[in-house]
């Protein structure tokens, strides 16, 4: 596929650290790749205290940092160095798994060495689509394979919809979150977008080390989300990003 539809690609590592990490610590990381990612900003989590007997009061809300994120020049490509793991996000245009994969572990060996992880708790592979469908569009079937259905006797006008299906592959632990979304595209009246935003993932118990077996499971997700992918796209719409 030539022209591959994909707005944002991310590759995720959730880890477990150890007591009495220190967040700054990531500055070390982002002070190391300034020149390839000189953009840089802090993650912060907002916790609130709900009381469903009125307002949020100021004093509920709990600010705290959470990681760093850095931008290349173009900000095409983010790291996230979070207490919670590590994030690669490419956004459109995308390249290639075989480019974008080597700057993430590169990255990944640095958040590794800083945060000391105990252990890599859950790996991911989250890639979202924008097909942009010519209109007139008669049926959706024409370009998915299990778009929504409006039951007989209604309106067959469809102006939004919205699906999510958790699928699950026994034999090798994966797991994917499929969401299908559509919407008119008031930017471009020639094409209607449907979004398909595939996260595949896949729970794990991994020492930092065993870098064999993380590509292992890595390029697993990422073969699984490509499945996905074709599967959920008729040969006509395969054709559009040829």
């Amino acid at each position: 596929m030539k022209r591959a539809p994909i707005t944002e690609a991310l590759i995720d590592f959730r880890v477990q650290l150890g007591e009495g990490f220190s967040v700054q610590k990531f500055e070390e990381v982002a002070r190391q790749i300034n020149r390839e990612y000189p953009t840089r900003a802090v993650i912060r989590t907002v916790l609130a205290k709900l009381d469903l007997g009125g307002p949020v009061a100021k004093q509920d809300l709990q600010h705290g940092e959470l990681g760093v994120l850095v931008k290349s020049p173009d900000e095409k490509t983010r790291a996230q160095f979070r207490m919670n793991g590590f994030t690669l996000n490419r956004l459109e245009p995308y390249t290639s798994w075989k480019e974008i994969y080597p700057e993430t572990i590169r990255l990944w060996h640095l958040y590794a060495k800083v945060a000391s992880p105990l252990a890599v708790v859950r790996l991911a592979a989250r890639y979202i689509n924008k097909l942009n469908l010519p209109l007139p569009v008669a049926d959706l079937r024409d370009y998915l394979i299990a778009p929504p259905r409006v039951p007989e006797g209604l309106p067959q006008v469809l102006q939004a919809y919205l699906t999510r299906l958790i699928i699950h592959d026994p034999s090798v632990g994966h797991s994917a979150i499929v969401t299908q979304s559509f919407e008119p595209n008031p930017v471009d009246p020639e094409h209607v977008t449907v979004l398909l935003d595939i996260d595949a993932f896949r729970d794990v118990s991994l020492k930092p080390a065993e870098q064999g077996e993380i590509d292992r499971v890595l390029g697993q997700l990422h073969d699984f989300k490509n499945d996905i992918f074709f599967g959920s796209i008729t040969q006509k719409a395969s054709e559009l990003f040829e």
